[in-house]
């Protein structure tokens, strides 16, 4: 799928990799958040010591900042997206999802605006339709 970013996208993802050093492939903004996908093996660097460098992201954006780690292959990018997975299958480019129980509440947000992000950045790093939760 070609994702077409705006100004606003842009300029967010250049301040961001220049608070954190990070290489940043998606972004999205939601209201009052910032999710950010960053490359494969940057989480660390993009978080930093005790959370500092998202910690000063977050008061010069003046946002809530969500950082998620990409990798090539679905299933981990899944993993690292999605806490407490337990299996997923994808037919018809739509994924479905199984999540433990107790986890299934932070994986889809406040009115589902979690799994919204992460179904976006599905289609948009993965050429998928749809993602559904069970």
């Amino acid at each position: 799928m070609k994702v077409t970013l705006d100004q606003n996208i842009i300029q967010s993802i250049n301040l961001f990799q220049t608070l954190t050093g990070s290489s940043v492939l998606d972004a999205i903004t939601e209201e009052n958040e910032i999710y950010f996908v960053v490359a494969q093996g940057q989480y660390g660097t993009t978080v930093g010591k005790n959370g500092a460098k998202i910690k000063n992201a977050e008061r010069v954006f003046k946002k809530s900042i969500k950082v998620f780690e990409y990798s090539e292959s679905m299933e981990e990018f899944l993993k690292n997206v999605l806490p407490g997975l337990q299996e997923f299958t994808v037919k018809d480019r739509i994924v479905n999802v199984k999540i433990k129980a107790n986890d299934k509440a932070k994986a889809i947000g406040k009115g589902g605006k979690n799994i919204k992000v992460i179904a976006k950045f599905l289609q948009r790093l993965f050429d998928v339709d749809d993602l559904k939760v069970k």
